[in-house]
């Protein structure tokens, strides 16, 4: 890329760091869903494997055998749900990384552009500057009064 860049493609660059930004925003909101979504999900069965719990009391022994099979599912449930929260959690931080690197990367545009604002202005104060005496008195008042 040449020194100077061309306003267009800096535009044009900055409209596509914007959208991946969003993109990035997009995709960390969603898993910070599906990490709320699982994690809910995870305190559910651990709820009904508590509710399956034995009790006291005069139950029939199909009844025990029927609690017992119930709650060594929910335990797997339990297990594959903790799995999926780990999961969950661990693409939510691909995101804010990801959405970090997409605002990194936007603010290097924004800051890009900046400085060829500023190349564009040194060089048109150049100009002034070097033009012949009438414009250069219009340009010293111009730069004394800011």
């Amino acid at each position: 890329m040449t020194a100077r860049r061309d306003g267009k493609k800096l535009g044009r660059m900055l409209r596509v760091r914007s959208l991946q930004l969003d993109l990035a925003r997009a995709e960390q909101a969603a898993a910070a869903e599906r990490a709320s979504s699982a994690a809910a999900l995870a305190a559910r069965i651990e709820s009904l494997r508590q509710d399956v719990a034995p009790r006291q009391g005069t139950e029939q022994g199909l009844s025990l055998f029927a609690a017992a099979h119930y709650r060594d599912r929910l335990a797997k449930s339990q297990v594959d749900a903790q799995r999926r929260v780990t999961a969950a959690h661990q693409l939510l931080d691909q995101a804010r990384d990801a959405a970090n690197a997409a605002k990194r990367d936007h603010g290097a545009v924004e800051k890009l552009i900046e400085r060829e604002l500023g190349a564009q202005a040194a060089a048109a104060r150049k100009a002034l500057e070097d033009a012949p005496h009438p414009t250069r008195a219009l340009a010293r008042s111009l730069l004394k009064s800011g």
